[in-house]
């Protein structure tokens, strides 16, 4: 049989093999595990680093709710309005519940509701007319609908999860709370004054209470991971498909110019980007679900494009970052822009900066914020800031290739000069394996330390000394992975 290798001992197969217990690679052995336990470290400081980040943007919101501002806007003008206002502001605040607030400044309710979808997270509005309503249902015994009372305007598309953990519980809770404690006072107020028999006891049993409108709706099931699985979805196969170019393009900048190498990688990282986003709409039109224009603004084929165009926005500008990392980062430390890319943009987008400590204020410049941000606009209406969403992603785009066009070139430099080998390891490395000459000074070459590597490798053939190796001793054993080694010439031609 042809196989390569048995349990036992086999003569014609392990002829010139040794044993992992031979002591002539123990050096080499310790230098392996050295750079694996290095390895290992890099990891853990990875995933500290990560989940700090993750959940140092996260633990605290409960405390932070008070953050987040609700207001309370009077309409009435009578004691209706006067009561419930005043028993909204009284209310205790602490640290996990959002902040009510008097607007004063709005006069009708369309404005409110226009006020709450552009700027506000939500607003309580005591209608017009409910204390007139009231009285005549009380002195006449007329119809009365408590219902037309107060109306409770959200915004569910200004931040999904933010609203439906803290804004809507809060603004129901209040609401239920003000209409009882208001319904208490009258009745206690009824039974001291003389009673009128024609009065409506519907209205003095259930005096207020409140219908509820939403005026950027964006409450269906995909809402609350929508943008952020999303854009992290188009996100990932970007990476492996730039890592593999970054292991198999050394050729490239060892021949091709580097004006040609730039607009090379620009364009294919601009097709990359612009077909991985396609699936983000795609994906959103097959599982939005059959409710989805009851509860979302209605799907448009404009819907599709603004969405495939802000998924390739955001999928182009972090590719262009990551890649401009990968070309010059060895192996060892090829995640650690991945990690801590892919962290805080998640964390954009599936928190508020509102409850989050001050630190995370960075995160607005994240793209997976902006174009999150311009994907809710275009499904809900809520909170428009197109144009300065627009323009950071614009500047992070044009930044990011002058990052790109700038790692093209230090890896094109690198390559040439045997600093770094095709897989990205660097000189000092024990990894490294560079086919390209590496040009020493006349000192260097006379050196006694390079006298002796060199008659080292003349008298080892079918061995190869990298690295560290040529301080270790003649009888012991080096591990080459290649069959080559081209870094101790002095002459050559670098092919170019």
């Amino acid at each position: 049989m042809n196989s390569k290798c048995w349990w036992r001992y086999r003569a014609s197969e392990d002829n010139g093999r040794i044993r992992l217990s031979d002591s002539g690679l123990r050096p080499e052995l310790k230098r392996r595990v050295r750079s694996y336990a290095c390895v290992l470290v890099t990891s853990f400081l990875t995933i500290w680093g990560a989940l700090s980040i993750f959940y140092g943007a996260v633990f605290e919101r409960s405390s932070l709710a008070n953050n987040i501002n609700i207001h309370v806007i009077d309409l009435d003008h009578g004691f209706i309005g006067a009561n419930v206002t005043r028993m909204l502001l009284d209310v205790h605040a602490t640290p996990s519940t959002p902040v009510w607030l008097a607007k004063t400044d709005i006069q009708s309710l369309d404005q409110a509701k226009a006020w709450v979808r552009d700027r506000g997270w939500g607003a309580l509005v005591i209608n017009p007319g409910a204390s007139d309503r009231y009285h005549n249902a009380l002195s006449s015994g007329g119809e009365y609908n408590a219902l037309d009372a107060m109306t409770l305007v959200e915004s569910s598309g200004r931040m999904v999860v933010a609203g439906m953990l803290f804004v809507q519980p809060a603004m129901i809770a209040a609401a239920g709370q003000v209409s009882q404690r208001f319904a208490a006072q009258q009745v206690a107020k009824y039974k001291s004054v003389q009673p009128q028999e024609q009065a409506n006891l519907t209205a003095l049993l259930c005096p207020i209470s409140y219908t509820t409108v939403d005026v950027a709706p964006e409450a269906f099931l995909l809402a609350p991971i929508m943008t952020a699985f999303g854009f992290l979805a188009c996100l990932l196969p970007a990476v492996g498909i730039m890592i593999m170019w970054k292991l198999t393009s050394f050729s490239f900048f060892t021949q091709v110019r580097f004006r040609d190498l730039t607009l090379m990688w620009l364009a294919l990282i601009l097709g990359v980007a612009l077909i991985l986003s396609l699936y983000l709409s795609l994906a959103l039109l097959a599982f939005r679900g059959p409710g989805y224009n009851s509860v979302a603004l209605t799907y448009t084929p404009a819907t599709f494009f603004k969405i495939w165009f802000t998924g390739f926005a955001v999928v182009l500008a972090l590719s262009l970052w990551l890649f401009a990392w990968f070309l010059n980062l060895p192996p060892i430390f090829i995640t650690l822009p991945s990690v801590f890319t892919v962290v805080p943009n998640i964390i954009s987008c599936i928190s508020t900066f509102e409850l989050a400590p001050t630190l995370y204020r960075f995160m607005y410049a994240m793209p997976f914020f902006n174009g999150g941000r311009i994907v809710q606009y275009v499904v809900s209406g809520a909170y428009p800031t197109l144009g300065r969403n627009i323009g950071v992603l614009a500047g992070e785009i044009v930044l990011m290739a002058a990052a790109l066009a700038g790692s093209v070139w230090l890896r094109q430099v690198l390559s040439l000069r045997s600093i770094s080998d095709p897989q990205g390891w660097f000189r000092s490395s024990m990894y490294f394996q560079s086919p390209i000459p590496y040009y020493k000074t006349g000192e260097e070459c006379t050196s006694p330390r390079s006298t002796k590597r060199s008659s080292h490798l003349l008298s080892t053939k079918n061995t190869l000394s990298v690295g560290r190796d040529s301080q270790a001793p003649e009888d012991d054993i080096i591990i080459s992975d290649c069959n080559m080694d081209s870094t101790d010439q002095t002459i050559g031609c670098l092919g170019v």
